[in-house]
């Protein structure tokens, strides 16, 4: 699988503790998307399953993750892998969050089922620059749509606000998630 980053411990992506992974690769390039850099399929690093399977597990032992987030670039134009990983991840019982900008009636129906059945919330709709809302919790654009798909989670569980989260790896490393320029903006 082709992805562009791994935060093994977030906590705006999803609900509670979160690990998230980012694909790597777009074809649909929405307007003003803010994930540009994860837009070519050349980028990114290739990782087995198995390995980030291993990975989820050490963060559910280490930090409790509640669910794993699986966000763009565009996690559909890597269908196979993908539907092989949420596979791995419902044996763990670990909810899933799928963020894609296809319509649901644009998802392949040969995936269709088996995405719909494996993900607890799946994340739909294009990006839409003039619509972007910083204020919702787990999507950027007023037009995209949420659906929760299992009872794991509830509209209630949604906190809206402007999120950012600021990691500092172990080589110091600083990354910024979320809307960091339109947070910066607010508290100027």
């Amino acid at each position: 699988m082709r992805i562009a980053h791994i935060n093994d411990n977030s906590s705006i992506y999803g609900f509670a503790n979160s690990f998230v992974i980012w694909t790597q690769g777009c074809r649909l390039r929405c307007k003003g998307c803010w994930n540009f850099s994860m837009h070519s399929f050349e980028g990114g690093t290739e990782i087995s399953i198995e390995n980030i399977i291993l990975k989820i597990k050490e963060a559910y032992s280490k930090y409790g993750i509640d669910n794993v987030t699986i966000l763009g670039g565009e996690p559909l134009d890597q269908p196979d892998a993908v539907i092989e990983l949420m596979r791995n991840i419902k044996k763990l019982d670990i909810g899933i969050i799928l963020y894609t900008g296809y319509e649901k009636y644009e998802i392949k129906p040969s995936y269709k089922n088996e995405i719909f059945s494996l993900a607890d919330v799946l994340i739909s709709g294009r990006y839409i620059e003039e619509k972007r809302n910083i204020n919702n919790h787990l999507y950027g654009s007023d037009n995209q749509s949420i659906d929760f798909l299992t009872d794991r989670y509830k509209k209630e569980d949604i906190i809206n606000g402007t999120y950012v989260e600021i990691d500092i790896d172990e080589n110091g490393s600083i990354n910024m998630y979320g809307y960091p320029d339109d947070f910066f903006d607010i508290v100027r």
